[in-house]
């Protein structure tokens, strides 16, 4: 009776440290993640703002060029929680990316290339801290591809439509459209074409740019109209987004 008694025992101090060790575990998954939705929403508030500073470099008249100040003031203070210890990227390459930020920041004239650039690698920051923060492995609390397609894909379509903004904004303020931003935002229009998020709305964008922007020898639109309708269908995208991000808390 003593032995059974003690393996009675034994079984449940094994049950317990095994239930023990599950919770614990389960708690660093759901902190672990947790982290990593607050690191994702982070690096999409950056992304945002610097969109926004592109579009706003291509047209540095005196009330942007005010504007564009302001906004790298809040720039720089959104870099903040992806150099700290804790973040969950790429550090070393962050930092590279940060130096480029500096950079732009110091010469914002004909900055459109530099801003893409640096996007684009932040865009894949993305898909590091899904990966780092196990997003993308645990299948139980989302469906795996309507997190890729807003986690990725509208990201993605938000920079093309960011890309138009500048570009197209560029063209306003000049009041034609040169050679040069022409071929560009017919290529950017060929990957709006590619892209399926979002039907609806990129239908208006393509029309307006073609008969606004590409068409009219002398653009008329005011370029603040331009850049303002785009705007509005950029951050649409990106608090899709967000919210997305939300319900995975």
């Amino acid at each position: 009776m003593i032995e059974l008694g003690i393996f009675a025992l034994l079984v449940i101090v094994l049950l317990g440290a095994s239930f023990y060790n599950r919770h614990k575990l389960r708690v660093r998954r759901a902190e672990k993640t947790q982290r990593g939705i607050e690191q994702l929403t982070a690096v999409l508030s950056l992304i945002q703002r610097l969109q926004r500073h592109r579009g706003l470099c291509a047209n540095l008249n005196d009330s942007n060029r005010a504007e564009q100040q302001q906004l790298s003031h809040e720039i720089n203070q959104h870099w903040s929680p992806l150099l700290d210890r804790s973040y969950g990227g790429n550090v070393k390459r962050v930092n590279v990316q940060h130096s480029n930020w500096q950079k732009i920041e110091t010469q914002p004239l004909n900055s459109f290339m530099a801003h893409c650039d640096l996007i684009e690698k932040l865009l894949h920051e993305l898909t590091v801290i899904a990966d780092t923060c196990s997003l993308t492995a645990d299948n139980n609390n989302h469906d795996t591809e309507e997190l890729w397609q807003n986690l990725l894909q509208r990201p993605h379509f938000a920079e093309t439509l960011g890309r138009l903004r500048a570009l197209g904004t560029k063209a306003a303020a000049a009041g034609h459209c040169s050679a040069d931003v022409r071929v560009q935002l017919q290529y950017q229009l060929q990957n709006l074409d590619k892209e399926t998020i979002d039907r609806k709305n990129d239908l208006p964008i393509k029309t307006m740019v073609n008969d606004e922007i590409l068409t009219p020898d002398k653009i008329v639109i005011d370029s603040r109209v331009y850049f303002n309708n785009l705007t509005n269908a950029i951050d649409n995208q990106i608090q899709i987004t967000r919210e997305y991000l939300e319900q995975l808390k």
